[in-house]
């Protein structure tokens, strides 16, 4: 986002009409702020409670400062809007454990207001409504917010599998979920195209499997809650351009939404 705040002294009717922009920004910033757990509040704090001509340059560096905030929020929104997505996986504080057998994951589990996994019954069902694009949120220990967006999502049917195909991507976390046909695979249930269990491997439930020679997954997000740097490799929810193998995330949430057309 460019800077608009280049104001010359004396000039009144441009600082007028760039002071209301400003403040139509931040209005945006702090609505959008909810979404990502960052208060109005803060958001405002780090707004200068007048302008003053004469001190426009003193205000530099407070403005950059809200600038960043502002392409923060806006780099973790959908490239249209927040209306409509159906939330299907969330992890946010480990209460609930996502290394679970094929039974599990067909029918769900968890709270859908906290941790929780849909059912990939209950997905595939929801795909004979129509075509569907995906989300996917992250944010890491330290407060850093990515997304990943597809524009073409797909779950096949359970006799298959419930393959996964994923097309289209859009964000800043990096391209580590776009697959054709992937299997979904548990622990008991071993569906990838390697000669041992990933899912047994890397403790989680996932579509598994895509990666040759012989890597497992460029994305884990059903593995364990390991909060932050862990020892063991690619086990923790992990996604592999956001952080790595060796670093098990703190949030992550999957929703798909049908598409316009």
């Amino acid at each position: 986002m460019c800077s608009i705040f280049n104001v010359q002294t004396g000039n009144m009717r441009q600082l007028f009409k760039y002071s209301l922009l400003f403040l139509m920004l931040l209005g945006y910033a702090a609505a959008q702020a909810d979404k990502q757990n960052i208060t109005k509040k803060e958001v405002m704090s780090q707004t200068p409670n007048h302008v003053n001509v004469d001190q426009i340059g003193d205000f530099e560096s407070e403005i950059e400062e809200l600038e960043e905030k502002f392409d923060s929020l806006e780099s973790s929104l959908v490239p249209t809007d927040l209306i409509g997505w159906t939330v299907f996986q969330r992890r946010k504080d480990g209460s609930v454990d996502f290394y679970k057998d094929w039974k599990a994951y067909l029918a769900g589990f968890g709270d859908p207001a906290k941790e929780f996994w849909l059912g990939l019954r209950e997905i595939s069902r929801l795909m004979k409504l129509g075509k569907y694009e995906l989300r996917i949120d992250l944010q890491d220990f330290d407060g850093h917010w990515k997304y990943a967006y597809y524009k073409n999502f797909y779950v096949g049917k359970e006799e298959d599998g419930f393959p996964l195909t994923t097309s289209g991507y859009v964000g800043n976390a990096g391209n580590n979920f776009q697959m054709s046909k992937v299997q979904f695979s548990t622990k008991d249930h071993d569906h990838d195209t390697l000669t041992y269990d990933c899912a047994e491997l890397f403790k989680g439930g996932w579509w598994y499997g895509f990666l040759p020679p012989s890597g497992c997954h460029m994305s884990n997000l059903n593995g364990k809650y390991l909060r932050g740097q862990h020892s063991s490799f690619a086990d923790g929810v992990n996604w592999r351009d956001f952080r790595g193998y060796y670093y098990s995330l703190k949030y992550s949430e999957m929703k798909m939404r049908l598409k316009e057309n």
